[in-house]
């Protein structure tokens, strides 16, 4: 009986051994043949003053769950890698704009929507993203620029000009700041004069922000004058 429990259980020790290495190999033939998805990721400023409310769809498929008024904004999704198609559509389904903009694993973009000045076009833009960290106590911060009525800009932090020459519907490197609670005016490049101002901004260390600016210098319309608004990335 000594012997032959000895036997059986060399015997039961080969079958195990035979059907871990059949699994191993299993898993590797699964991850080979199954590759894993690849992804960038896609943010998106509704800088469109002259639209109503709007619908963000990646490939034909709405990505928002509920309408995006003007001012607000949609974090980072995840977009599969390619060139894919990018459109606007308004609440009753009309297509306003529609653009194919390529995607590129690991990488981070802000699609930026404004108007043309007689509000009768809406643009669409795409701009990459530095989400790499800070320095230690500091912050970054970029400046974006929506407004079709005004020309290059500055954006001065206090008295000092931290971001200039910024066009119309670009964005500006990110730069890095003391992670306080700050003043920032947006400056037109030409008069100097100061158009809007953003005061008690606090950064936070570590932390990644987009202050973008929409609307028209010059209108009367309440809801479309110009407004300064805060994006954090990350």
């Amino acid at each position: 009986m000594k012997v032959r429990f000895f036997r059986d259980s060399k015997l039961l020790v080969l079958v195990s051994l035979v059907a871990m290495a059949k699994v191993t190999v299993s898993c590797k033939d699964d991850d080979k043949g199954v590759p894993r998805p690849e992804y960038g990721k896609v943010a998106f400023l509704n800088g469109s003053f002259a639209s109503d409310s709007l619908n963000f769809l990646v490939d034909s498929k709405k990505v928002n769950t509920s309408l995006i008024a003007y001012g607000d904004s949609i974090h980072y999704l995840d977009v599969s890698v390619g060139d894919r198609a990018f459109e606007i559509k308004a609440q009753n389904d009309t297509s306003l704009v529609k653009k194919i903009f390529k995607i590129e694993r690991d990488k981070n973009y802000t699609l930026l929507v404004s108007n043309s000045k007689d509000g009768k076009t809406v643009e669409l833009v795409q701009v990459t993203d530095d989400l790499g960290l800070p320095s230690a106590d500091k912050a970054k911060v970029r400046f974006v620029h929506l407004s079709p009525d005004l020309g290059k800009l500055d954006f001065a932090n206090g008295d000092s000009t931290v971001i200039a020459d910024v066009d119309y519907l670009s964005a500006s490197a990110f730069k890095e700041l003391e992670a306080q609670k700050t003043n920032f005016h947006i400056l037109d490049k030409e008069t100097k004069d100061t158009l809007l101002s953003v005061n008690d901004v606090d950064l936070s260390k570590g932390k990644i922000y987009t202050i973008w600016l929409s609307g028209l210098k010059n209108d009367a319309d309440e809801g479309q004058k110009l407004k300064v608004h805060t994006f954090v990335n990350k």
